[in-house]
């Protein structure tokens, strides 16, 4: 049993070190043997702990080195000397020792912390194992030194961030970031350019025909979670319309409600959207035509079976997120249990005005102009499954965060220069 608690440390990264006499009385086998066995499941625990407050702090310092990264000219020995700074006041609060290894790679801007410690036991030693040894290791990266405005969260498959045929990306202000681990999990195609102030992908980046990046993508990079996945989603409650709300000519006014059905827009008709959130249920989202659709501090919330953006043709539309309440910044917001890659179309040559988060956990944004997309927007933030940009517009993603009253959710935009922890 002793042994078999020591291949479980072992397992654990905490090197238990078993000094027993070789022979004992026989008449003592049995009790040693039970002593043993409550000793080591006494002092298994007490290492565990030990090791994973350890870790905490290795996570914590190998966060404090990499943060030093983003000065862009951080020398090996300042970000080496903040991580061990950091360990050694979280290891005296905690009234633990350990040694301290930094480990600092300047080109791929990632801090690995190693702590090292012996922890005495309280009831082994009796029988000879004084000492454990406990260890916990952790990597942080920086990832652009940039605020991110796009996120490709699929993490396997390839085209998670995919530039195609004409289109453009500009987003000089901010980073555009694949968690795909595939090798083409961000590429650039036929004669598609992306700049931005930064690329990076957890798996490979890919340029075939003409299509190019600017600058040059980082590859490997740490995978980023959700930043908006414990943001509630808004509440739903019963249907203000229970079938498609068609508007296919004139002027109408629309107020926040459950939508069953959807809302289609067409023709020449001239909409305005009300403050509030509008929920769009069982049906598209869907205008058209040379409709012209506008709203202040409104966001869309779809959900339940074919709940997704449609916007094409010439129509003129112009919405910005509120600045208050369940979808405070949010512009568009999925359902997290609609179906994997629902496809939301803007491929309108004239919306121009997106000013908010676009935040489609399950679906593929896929952008299809001819023309400018959001460039009228004081920022614009993608958080999908998957993003493609494609025919031949330019998409502009600006960052005038602080020229507009629509808030920024936390964890994109501005907040997301800061040093994450690698997998």
């Amino acid at each position: 049993m002793i042994r078999a608690m020591a291949d479980r440390l072992r397992s654990l990264g905490i090197l238990w070190s078993d000094r027993r006499a070789s022979t004992l009385p026989v008449f003592g086998l049995a009790a040693a043997a039970a002593i043993g066995a409550s000793g080591a499941a006494i002092d298994y625990v007490n290492v565990s702990n030990q090791k994973a407050a350890l870790q905490r702090i290795a996570d914590a310092s190998a966060l404090a080195g990499a943060k030093e990264f983003r000065l862009g000219n951080a020398a090996v020995t300042v970000v080496s000397q903040a991580a061990i700074s950091h360990a050694n006041g979280m290891l005296g609060s905690n009234n633990l020792r350990a040694s301290v290894t930094p480990t600092v790679d300047t080109t791929t801007r990632a801090v690995t912390v190693r702590l090292d410690s012996d922890v005495k036991t309280y009831v082994m030693t009796y029988l000879g194992t004084k000492m454990a040894h406990a260890s916990a290791q952790a990597t942080a990266k920086v990832v652009g030194g940039a605020p991110i405005c796009v996120i490709g969260l699929e993490t396997t498959a390839g085209n998670t961030v995919q530039f195609a045929e004409r289109g453009k990306l500009y987003a000089p202000g901010c980073a555009v970031y694949s968690d795909s681990k595939n090798k083409s999990g961000l590429i650039a195609q036929d004669t598609a350019t992306a700049t931005a102030a930064f690329f990076c992908s957890s798996g490979g980046a890919i340029k075939s025909g003409g299509g190019t990046f600017n600058p040059t993508p980082q590859l490997d990079c740490p995978n980023i979670a959700d930043p908006l996945a414990s943001r509630p989603a808004p509440a739903v409650g019963a249907c203000t319309a229970t079938s498609l709300t068609k508007i296919e000519s004139g002027a109408a006014i629309l107020n926040p409600g459950v939508y069953c059905g959807g809302i289609q827009i067409s023709n020449n008709a001239q909409v305005q959207f009300q403050p509030g959130v509008y929920v769009v249920k069982d049906g598209p989202f869907k205008i058209e035509g040379t409709a012209t659709v506008t709203g202040n501090y409104v966001g869309f919330y779809l959900t339940g079976s074919n709940a997704k953006i449609d916007f094409e043709g010439a129509a003129n539309i112009s919405f910005a997120a509120p600045k208050a309440g369940a979808m405070s910044g949010i512009l568009f917001f999925e359902d997290r249990a609609n179906p994997v890659n629902n496809k939301h179309l803007i491929a309108s040559d004239y919306a121009r005005v997106l000013l908010g988060t676009i935040y489609l956990s399950r679906g593929q944004l896929a952008i299809e102009a001819e023309k400018a997309v959001a460039d009228k927007s004081a920022y614009t933030i993608v958080v999908a499954n998957r993003f493609t940009l494609a025919a031949g517009p330019t998409m502009v993603l600006n960052t005038d965060y602080f020229n507009t009253d629509v808030p920024v959710p936390d964890g994109v935009g501005p907040s997301t220069n800061k040093a994450m922890l690698a997998n």
